[in-house]
């Protein structure tokens, strides 16, 4: 069995922190009650005090209509300062996935994952991550910002979706401010706000059956596409039980959707982004979801201030890192990090076994893909567009199985399933 040689050894200690993803699978007090379901927007959930609070003057805007990060420090300094604290986790020293995983030259063959793919690092390097990678070329569209600055979102918002169809070079230079306050707040910290209005969109009806502060989280982690004919960074979903990786194929089939032809196999493939939201809140939710827990129970940890002052950390941390954190899973969890290990060992071993296994089919189906009659190819190349996306959801999802464990093992299965009915047709 093929394991990985570095992969999870560097995950253990950073995964969570690398973004603002939603918490563990199983990871709850049974002594404390699940948050009530919020609406999209709503109050901050901090306990109020019963003193009339001091009122904060909301900054002068930039020229995008964001208050940027810089400008609440003196208003709240806690919050900056831990804020800031995420620069610590850089790109100096992140995996290269294709190194990693090398199957993936193979199975990313002809589009712009193969160019470059490396492990992410915090919200700080938002902005340089996307004018650094060498997936972005003269043909990109704007819509590759989004999430990656505020004053992208804000732009969008104030001016209309027909910004995402805008040529990507024209835009990017005008922008300066990384992921920060204006994404999950607009410009009034009291409140929780989801902001992008794709991902609002794409929760219909059911925008209240998740805490707000999961749903900050998602609208950036989650599973979308570029629609072919606007251009609009698009959800492949509308309500929770259409968020599954099944069901999203399932969309994407219906559409005739795809990113990209594979050059060897002819099939029509799909890439699969980051889909936390989904894994955790979608068609089958986790323990965590079920009882009502959000991303910020997890990965904000509770902190007091030099003056005494309780505030919600800002610095974004796998929960094992934190005893105010890890302490409230012990009813469940005797030995919480040990438990998320074994998830992850047992995701990322099975990773590997089956990217080799992808590569296997991909030139087996190459090498026969002239001597089979069009229906058996068409087939075939259904299966390798199937598999690969089973296998690359629970790849890209940034948990490597500790988000829902039982759900990414019945992924990586319906991906060992269809690649089994694979090798059966090109027998």
């Amino acid at each position: 069995m093929k394991r990985s040689t570095g992969r999870k050894k560097v995950i253990a200690a950073t995964a969570c922190s690398l973004v603002l993803v939603a918490g563990l699978a199983a990871c709850a007090a049974p002594t404390e009650k699940a948050p009530e379901p919020a609406p999209a927007t709503q109050e901050a959930t901090e306990e109020k005090p019963e003193t009339t609070p001091a009122v904060v003057e909301t900054p002068e805007p930039d020229e995008f209509g964001v208050v940027t990060a810089a400008m609440w420090k003196d208003a709240y300094p806690n919050e900056y300062a831990t804020y800031m604290e995420n620069e610590e986790n850089s790109p100096e020293g992140k995996m290269n996935y294709l190194e990693e995983y090398p199957e993936l030259n193979t199975m990313y063959k002809g589009y712009g994952f193969a160019k470059g793919y490396d492990e992410a690092c915090s919200h700080s390097y938002s902005l340089t991550s996307i004018n650094e990678t060498p997936r972005v070329n003269e043909k990109t569209l704007a819509n590759c910002i989004t999430c990656k600055t505020p004053q992208f979102t804000a732009k969008v918002n104030a001016e209309g979706e027909d910004v995402y169809a805008q040529p990507f070079a024209d835009l990017i230079g005008d922008f300066t401010e990384p992921i920060s306050c204006y994404n999950c707040h607009e410009n009034d910290p009291s409140k929780v706000v989801v902001t992008q209005q794709h991902f609002q969109r794409a929760l219909g009806d059911e925008a209240g059956d998740t805490a707000v502060e999961a749903q900050t989280c998602g609208q950036c982690h989650n599973e979308y596409y570029f629609d072919p004919d606007t251009k609009y960074t698009t959800n492949p979903y509308v309500g929770h039980k259409a968020m599954g990786a099944e069901e999203i194929l399932a969309y994407y089939n219906e559409k005739g959707f795809s990113d990209w032809e594979h050059p060897d196999t002819g099939a029509k493939m799909l890439k699969a982004q980051h889909p936390e939201y989904e894994t955790i809140y979608g068609a089958a939710p986790s323990n965590m979801a079920n009882q009502g827990y959000s991303c910020a129970d997890c990965h904000m940890a509770p902190a007091a201030g030099d003056d005494g002052a309780e505030f919600s950390s800002h610095k974004l941390i796998n929960p094992t890192e934190d005893p105010a954190i890890s302490e409230k899973c012990t009813p469940c969890h005797a030995d919480l990090a040990g438990q998320i290990a074994d998830w992850q060992e047992e995701t990322v071993a099975r990773e590997h076994e089956l990217a080799a296994q992808i590569e296997k089919y991909i030139n087996d189906l190459t090498a026969k893909k002239d001597s089979l009659d069009a229906d058996t190819l068409a087939k075939a190349q259904d299966i390798h567009r199937a598999a690969q996306f089973y296998w690359d959801y629970v790849m890209v999802e940034n948990s490597e199985g500790a988000h829902n464990p039982s759900l990414a093992q019945e992924n990586l299965d319906k991906c060992e399933q269809k690649l089994e009915e694979g090798f059966a047709l090109l027998a």
